[in-house]
């Protein structure tokens, strides 16, 4: 059990810095041994990580000022790869790709064999599954990539430099993820709803949606809008695409948060 999350701050209206700080310390039940922020520079197409081998809550008191309004966030339960070796914690960058995972991937040294350019750095199974994601097969749609990851994973992660700044959003199966999104856009994400709860307390982001992710959903954030949604392919399950405006309208959702 791990805990992960994610931000993109629309308008100004919370820092990138407080969200990660909160997010930090409401997802540190869920792992003690590493915790870790990535973010995209709001000025730049530079992607900058900090992390380390303390919990979240210690390091939610030493953050970079500079963290931008587009980021990811990890709180690390260590069950494969020493926390002492920083190339095992999150976020994991495999050159390319920054991300965070919760689960577990069980066929993560198949995954890593597959690859012709990338040089295992860690030991950890996350590294492989960004690793396919980053380096696989690109001749293959990124969402028949996913459906190769075995095991239990809810997934973030970003391309490093993007001038977009898009979050690429899945939940494979069994480890959950929820996110919340305020009037204006902004969205947050964690692997609880508890935690977003904290973070509204703790930031003031006035969430008014709130919504599960489901197994098998893929789906890409830019500027508060998901671009792209999918269903992620099991053997001979088709792959359905859709386009929608944003986070919020097509979903069945309910209000969890009073407006401050």
């Amino acid at each position: 059990m791990c805990g992960i999350g994610a931000f993109q701050i629309i308008n100004s209206e919370a820092t990138g810095k407080a969200v990660s700080a909160a997010l930090l310390r409401a997802l540190v039940s869920r792992g003690r041994d590493a915790s870790g922020v990535a973010w995209h520079d709001d000025n730049t197409n530079e992607t900058f990580i900090q992390k380390t081998n303390t919990a979240g809550d210690k390091l939610a008191k030493d953050l970079d000022d500079a963290i931008g309004s587009v980021g990811i966030v990890h709180t690390r339960w260590a069950t494969q790869g020493d926390p002492r070796n920083n190339a095992n914690n999150h976020p994991i960058d495999v050159g390319g790709v920054v991300g965070v995972h919760n689960g577990h991937v069980s066929n993560d040294n198949q995954l890593i064999k597959q690859l012709t350019d990338y040089k295992r750095n860690g030991s950890v199974d996350s590294e492989a599954a960004f690793a396919h994601i980053g380096h696989g097969d690109k001749s293959r749609k990124l969402v028949n990539r996913l459906g190769d990851i075995h095991g239990n994973a809810a997934l973030i992660w970003m391309n490093t430099h993007d001038k977009r700044k898009r979050l690429y959003v899945s939940r494979i199966t069994s480890s959950p993820l929820w996110i919340a999104q305020t009037d204006a856009g902004s969205v947050v994400m964690a692997s609880t709803a508890t935690a977003l709860q904290q973070v509204h307390e703790e930031t003031g982001l006035p969430f008014t949606f709130l919504y599960e992710m489901q197994e098998k959903e893929f789906m890409i954030i830019e500027n508060g809008m998901m671009t792209d949604m999918a269903t992620i392919p099991t053997d001979r399950v088709a792959i359905t695409t859709t386009k929608q405006p944003s986070v919020n309208p097509s979903y069945s959702q309910t209000s969890m948060f009073e407006t401050k």
